[in-house]
């Protein structure tokens, strides 16, 4: 006997702020969800009818790296593959549910190991090229390989078969509960396996070929990616635009200047302190969305004193998160308690490390450094909002004996400082991709995950079996059970500074429409539009 899965699934489309589980039983068939209605802090389409044409000027921090679905981990690059490559499902306009993607519907055995897609017969590649099975079945097995940067997050699947014309089935060697939400990566972009086989990984991840609404025409690296729209995209009639060009914009006064000369269409990551200022301004309009992100300073635990967990406890009650909240994010975030953003089972009743500085100054006595010392805080270079934390953190951990100098380096630098574990302490953050928690947990929590507890060197067996076990486990509540206490023991030992969850900032010029940011980030520009 075999069950089909149901979109609204309690495990997969529960609300990014929602705990609660559903017991409602499976239906029959995969159906399309319907299309998302507006949502708070999203940008809903305009009221007339979408005008076709027009290039899209959208300023971002930074550049990418390659375009190959398995290399890419930074969100810039993922939210652009997202807009170039298809998937077998993808999430929802917001971001809280799956729908079809290049799979029309899928079935699932009763044992919970066996799926089976039927695939759209009209997908066309780039090149004119038509997508196959077998693409999806190379991609897959390429995505969970070897040289994949996501394998870790395919550990489940036994194997992806081509099972008929336009139907491929993925077998599993146990249950795997996040297998739907995984399918909706980046990483799982459907590759032509002709291209990839002939002209090889380097040259596919400088001249990328999908089945996306956008094709890249052309890159000038630190500058701009440029795409046109793909005429034989399978949504018909989208995408509404000609195109897209991403301008690395990463100092914020400069993007500001450029949105009020009307040189850009849409920036992100604009400075809290200047929306008041911007959305005064009757051409542009401001949107503040919701961000499954969290703001951390990871702490590297294998430098002495930070192997002391009364250190990394101490630092955590010394910091005035809320101060940090009010003053620099002008009031837009939520102080954090747990590992996870905002997405499926997150702990809302952690109390995490509340601003105590007499409890941190007891933990600093009590541990191998009572009289101090001195460390070093790496941030990037050209964020306000990094340095004027950083400034709040400096004279806060100066109260109980830490002495910080402040480092501000290029991004790029800051990044490779941070996987390579040269660092003291270092300002960064993560956001979810998917909704269900597995993907953070292995990325950033479990020790033998994808990059070691978010490259602290944290060492906890217990919590790295538990993480595994909570991938298998079917029943909801027992599920959200081992979440909940996989943050506790997180939180306890504080391999993190656990600063808060800030939204997304972006400005737009007033005639763009329809354009909405997920909760994960992430944006359809199939759907955007300019006005005349």
């Amino acid at each position: 006997m075999k069950k089909a899965i149901r979109l609204a699934m309690a495990s997969i489309l529960l609300a990014i702020s929602t705990v609660a589980c559903s017991s409602s039983p499976a239906d029959n068939t995969a159906q399309p969800s319907q299309p998302a209605q507006p949502q708070s802090g999203e940008q809903a389409a305009g009221e007339n009818t979408p005008q076709p044409g027009g290039i899209l000027r959208f300023a971002r921090n930074h550049d990418i790296t390659s375009f190959d679905p398995i290399d890419s981990t930074a969100n810039l690059a993922i939210w652009t593959l997202l807009n170039m490559f298809d998937q077998l499902v993808r999430l929802s306009p917001s971001g809280d549910g799956i729908e079809p993607g290049i799979a029309t519907d899928w079935t699932i055995s009763e044992d919970g190991k066996t799926y089976v897609f039927n695939l759209r017969d009209d997908v066309k590649f780039h090149n004119g090229a038509p997508l196959t099975a077998e693409d999806v079945k190379f991609s897959l097995d390429r995505a969970r390989g070897d040289e994949s940067n996501w394998n870790w997050m395919y550990p489940a699947i036994q194997s992806v078969e081509v099972t008929g014309e336009h139907q491929v089935t993925i077998k599993l060697n146990q249950p795997y509960q996040p297998l739907l939400s995984t399918l909706a990566l980046a990483s799982s972009s459907i590759v032509p396996k002709q291209v990839m086989e002939e002209k090889g990984k380097e040259y596919f991840a400088n001249n990328p070929v999908g089945s996306g609404p956008f094709m890249l025409e052309s890159w000038q690296r630190g500058q701009k990616i440029v795409l046109k729209k793909n005429p034989d995209y399978w949504q018909k009639g989208k995408p509404y635009l000609d195109g897209v060009e991403f301008l690395q914009v990463p100092e914020d006064t400069a993007k500001i200047f450029m949105l009020q000369a009307k040189e850009l269409d849409i920036s992100s990551n604009v400075p809290f302190s200047s929306l008041p200022q911007l959305e005064a301004d009757p051409s542009l309009q401001v949107l503040v969305a919701p961000f499954a992100r969290l703001d951390m300073i990871p702490i590297n635990t294998e430098r002495e004193p930070f192997n002391n967990v009364k250190i990394r406890q101490a630092m955590n009650y010394a910091i005035n998160k809320e101060e940090i909240i009010n003053a620099v994010l002008m009031g837009h975030g939520e102080v954090a308690t747990s590992y996870l953003p905002k997405v499926m089972y997150y702990n809302d009743q952690l109390e995490g490390y509340p601003y105590n500085p007499e409890k941190a100054k007891q933990l600093m006595a009590e541990s191998s450094r009572p009289n101090g010392f001195k460390a070093t805080l790496t941030i990037n270079a050209g964020s306000d909002i990094n340095s004027q934390t950083a400034v709040i953190i400096k004279e806060q951990l100066k109260e109980i004996g830490i002495e910080l100098e402040i480092q501000q380096l290029e991004p790029g630098v800051v990044d490779e400082m941070h996987s390579s574990k040269k660092y003291d302490l270092i300002t960064t953050y993560y956001s979810s991709d998917i909704i269900d928690p597995d993907e953070i947990t292995m990325f950033g929590a479990a020790p033998s995950g994808g990059t070691g507890a978010y490259y602290t060197g944290y060492q906890n067996e217990e919590l790295d079996k538990l993480a595994y076990a909570a991938q298998q486990e079917q029943d909801e509540t027992k599920r959200k059970e081992m979440y909940f206490e996989l943050q506790r023991m997180f939180s306890e030992d504080a391999p993190f500074i656990f600063l808060y969850h800030m939204p997304n900032s972006y400005v737009l010029q007033k005639n763009v429409h329809g354009f909405r940011v997920s909760n994960m980030g992430s944006y359809r520009l199939e759907d955007v539009w300019l006005s005349k």
